[in-house]
């Protein structure tokens, strides 16, 4: 479970490279409509969303491993939150009904993480290597 975890992490940020790589629906950054109507400037929401992009990618990238007992699971729960924040103030600036779901996943993982202080079991580290079965 934990494997499918890290990769589902990686997946999820990898989503948001296409706000960069677009324009292709749903990660449409030329139009940031829901907050170019208060005046602020496309050109500069857009570098916004691509600096947010950009941390959502590389804190989910690095949350992964975190999922599975690589660096130290201290770091979990901070990149969660911090990509799950950023994924969602992107989603937001660019909203579209096929952003929707991801801003339930950021919501699921900023909950499961600072609510209920849920951290994956594991795969490598000291309860693994206490030859105790690992669980998933």
């Amino acid at each position: 479970m934990s494997l499918l975890l890290a990769l589902f992490l990686v997946v999820h940020g990898g989503v948001h490279i296409g706000y960069i790589c677009g324009p292709a629906w749903p990660f449409v950054a030329t139009d940031p409509w829901l907050v170019t109507v208060f005046g602020a400037s496309p050109d500069a929401i857009r570098m916004v969303g691509v600096a947010l992009v950009l941390v959502t990618f590389f804190a989910y990238l690095l949350a992964a491993p975190t999922g599975v007992g690589i660096p130290p699971s201290r770091l979990w729960a901070p990149l969660i939150a911090v990509g799950s924040v950023a994924s969602a103030i992107v989603l937001v600036l660019f909203i579209t009904p096929g952003t929707i779901p991801g801003l339930a996943i950021d919501a699921v993982l900023v909950w499961a993480v600072l609510a209920r202080m849920w951290r994956p079991t594991p795969l490598i580290g000291r309860r693994a290597q206490s030859n105790r079965p690992v669980t998933s």
